[in-house]
C-alpha cells in the first residue's frame, strides 16, 4: 500500500476527530457527528470550502477617564475600529497608546473567536501555519489586522502569489527593514529570511557563502531588487489615502540587472522598477527544492516532525510534484495528504500546541464564548489569548523570525511545548477551565467561572448511569481512544472514591428522576467536575 493512496478504512468517530483535531482547534462531540454523517471524502470536501470572511473585529471595552481606562472616542462600542482614523485624535501619546492597546486586545480576543468558533475548515489552523511561516510583528493593531487579513484572504491560496503580496506587505516591510531597503545601503534583511526561512531554505554549506540552494550573492542581488518599497509611517492629519499600503519609490530602487548565482542558473533580473520584485519570486518558484521546502513545513504542521528518509521520497516528494503540477496552489497537495493512508496512520504523536490545548478543553467540553454581551464575550477570548501567551503561543508576537521553536528545532520539535516550567501551567490552565477558578498570568488575577455543562455533557451519553461507560465513553471523546481497564478503574476512584459502581448508578438515577433538586445536581455537578478536571490534566490529553 502507498504512503499517499486515499485512506480506504472504516470512517468512525475516531478518524473524524483525528481529521478534525489537526486540521482545526478542538473538536466538539457535535462536529464529530457531523462529520461521521457526512463520510469521509465529504468531510474533507467541507474542510476546504471558501468560506466568506468574517466580519472584523469590535470595540468591547468601554470608554472612561479614570486612570487606567480608554478613551477611543472614533468608535463606538459594539462597532469595528478597523474603519476608524488609524491615528486616535487624544490629547496626550499616553491616552493614544491606551487606544491601541484596546485595539490590540480587541484584534487578539477576535483571532481567538475566529478559532474557537470556525467549524469543519481549515482555514483557521492554515492562517496560524502562514502567520508562523512568514512571521512578522508590529505593535500597531490596523497593521496586525491587515497583516492577518491578508494572510487568512490567502490561507487556501498559492504559496507564490501570497509570497509576492506578503513581500511587500507594510508589516513586513517594517519587520525585516524593507522599509530601510535602498540603492545607496541595500538591507539585507528579509532577502536572507525571504529564502532561508519562507521559500527555500539554506541547505547544507558547500564553500565559502555557498549553500546547497543559495549563496550569499545572491542574498545581496535580491537585496537590490527589492529596494524602493516603503510603508507610511501613520501619523494624525496626514489625509493619505490607504495609509496602509505599500508604496514604491523609484528613485530608492536600485537601477539596473541583478544577476543570480549558478545556484539559480545565473538568471538575469531585469530592470522592471516596482514589478520587479515578482519577477524574482518567479525565479525562485522555479527552483524544484522550493515546493519541498514548503511541503515539508506543512508536513510538520499538520502530520509529525519528524521526517525520515522514507517519509522524504515516499510523501515529502510526490506531495511537492502535487504542488508543481497545480502551480503551487495549496490546497490540492493538502488534500492528498490529509486523505491519505499514511495522515491515519500518524495518530498521537504530536504534543498539542498551546492554541490546540485550551480549545481541546472549550471545544470538547462545550464550552462557548458568552453570548450575554460583545465584552463577556471578548473578555472571555482574551484570557484564552493570554493564558496561550503565558504557554510560550502568543499570536502576533512570536519569539523571533524562525517562529515557534516546536516546528522547527530539532530534536525537541514538539515537546517544547512540555518543559518543566510549561507542563504544570498547561496542566493547571486545563483544570481550571473545567473547574473555575484563578488565572494567575504575569502577576495579575482573572477569575474563571467554571463553564464546563457537566451535567449536559453527561446527559448526552447513553447509560451513563454506569460508571464504566461514562467513564470510557468521556475517554473516547476527549482522547480519541480507549483507555485501559486499570484507568477505568482508578478514574472512578475519582468519581466515587472508594465506593462500589452502584453508589453512582443510584445517586446518578436520583438526579436524572428529581433533575430541579438543587442539592442533588450540586452532588453530582461537583463528582462529574471533579473525574473530567483529572481527565483534561492526563498525559493522554496533552497528545493528539
Amino acid at each position: 500500500m502507498a504512503y499517499l493512496d486515499t485512506y480506504s478504512g472504516n470512517w468512525t468517530a475516531a478518524e473524524s476527530r483525528h481529521l478534525l483535531k489537526r486540521t482545526s482547534f478542538g473538536v466538539s462531540q457535535s462536529l464529530v457527528e457531523e462529520s461521521v454523517n457526512l463520510g469521509f471524502s465529504a468531510t474533507i470536501s467541507k474542510i476546504f470550502e471558501v468560506k466568506s470572511m468574517p466580519e472584523p473585529p469590535l470595540k468591547y471595552e468601554f470608554d472612561g477617564t479614570a486612570n487606567n481606562q480608554i478613551n477611543d472616542p472614533d468608535v463606538n462600542y459594539g462597532e469595528t475600529w478597523v474603519n476608524a482614523p488609524l491615528y486616535p485624535d487624544l490629547p496626550t501619546s499616553k491616552e493614544r497608546n491606551r487606544a491601541f492597546r484596546a485595539r490590540n486586545r480587541s484584534l487578539y480576543a477576535w483571532s481567538f473567536l475566529q478559532m474557537q468558533e470556525s467549524g469543519i475548515s481549515i482555514r483557521e489552523k492554515l492562517t496560524l501555519f502562514w502567520h508562523n511561516h512568514f512571521v512578522s510583528e508590529n505593535t500597531n493593531p490596523h497593521r496586525e489586522f491587515y497583516y492577518m487579513d491578508l494572510l487568512r484572504r490567502n490561507a487556501l491560496g498559492n504559496f507564490r502569489e501570497l509570497t509576492k503580496q506578503i513581500t511587500i506587505d507594510p508589516n513586513m516591510l517594517i519587520y525585516l527593514s524593507g522599509n530601510q531597503n535602498n540603492d545607496e545601503a541595500p538591507n539585507e534583511n528579509y532577502a536572507r529570511e525571504l529564502l532561508e526561512l519562507f521559500t527555500i531554505g539554506k541547505g547544507d554549506a558547500v564553500g565559502n557563502g555557498d549553500y546547497t540552494n543559495y549563496t550569499e550573492e545572491d542574498i545581496i542581488q535580491i537585496a537590490k531588487v527589492l529596494t524602493g518599497w516603503r510603508a507610511r509611517w501613520i501619523r494624525h492629519g496626514d489625509g493619505i489615502k490607504d495609509p496602509l499600503d505599500a508604496f514604491f519609490t523609484n528613485n530608492k530602487h536600485t537601477k539596473g540587472d541583478k544577476i543570480l548565482s549558478h545556484r539559480f542558473n545565473n538568471t538575469v533580473i531585469s530592470e522592471n522598477g516596482e514589478n520587479e520584485y515578482k519577477d524574482l519570486i518567479d525565479t525562485i518558484f522555479e527552483q524544484e527544492e522550493c515546493s519541498n521546502f514548503i511541503t515539508r513545513q506543512l508536513y510538520k504542521w499538520f502530520v509529525n516532525s519528524e521526517i525520515s528518509s522514507e517519509v522524504e521520497d515516499n510523501i515529502i516528494a510526490p506531495l511537492s510534484k502535487v504542488l508543481r503540477d497545480n502551480d503551487y496552489e495549496i490546497a490540492p497537495a493538502l488534500k492528498v495528504l490529509l486523505s491519505s493512508e499514511h495522515f491515519f496512520e500518524s495518530t498521537f504523536c504530536m504534543v498539542k500546541n498551546p492554541l490546540d490545548l485550551m480549545f481541546s478543553v472549550t471545544k470538547s467540553l462545550q464550552v462557548s464564548a458568552p453570548t450575554s454581551s460583545i465584552k463577556e464575550q471578548y473578555d472571555f477570548a482574551y484570557v484564552l489569548y493570554l493564558a496561550a501567551t503565558d504557554l510560550n503561543q502568543s499570536i502576533f508576537h512570536h519569539p523571533d523570525v524562525a517562529g515557534w521553536k516546536a516546528y522547527y528545532q530539532a530534536p525537541l520539535y514538539y515537546k517544547s511545548w512540555v518543559n518543566s516550567n510549561l507542563l504544570p501551567k498547561r496542566l493547571d490552565y486545563c483544570r481550571i477551565l473545567v473547574t473555575g477558578g484563578d488565572l494567575i498570568i504575569d502577576e495579575r488575577k482573572y477569575t474563571v467561572p467554571p463553564l464546563v455543562p457537566v451535567l449536559k455533557i453527561t446527559a448526552d451519553i447513553a447509560n451513563a448511569t454506569d460508571p464504566n461507560i461514562l467513564i470510557t465513553e468521556l475517554a473516547n471523546q476527549l482522547f480519541n481512544y480507549k483507555i485501559t481497564p486499570e484507568q477505568v478503574t482508578s478514574l472512578k476512584d475519582i468519581l466515587i472514591p472508594g465506593l462500589p459502581d452502584f453508589e453512582w448508578t443510584v445517586e446518578y438515577s436520583d438526579y436524572l428522576a428529581h433533575p430541579t433538586n438543587t442539592a442533588l445536581a450540586i452532588s453530582v455537578d461537583k463528582k462529574l467536575r471533579s473525574l473530567i478536571a483529572v481527565m483534561v490534566q492526563m498525559s493522554e490529553f496533552q497528545i493528539m
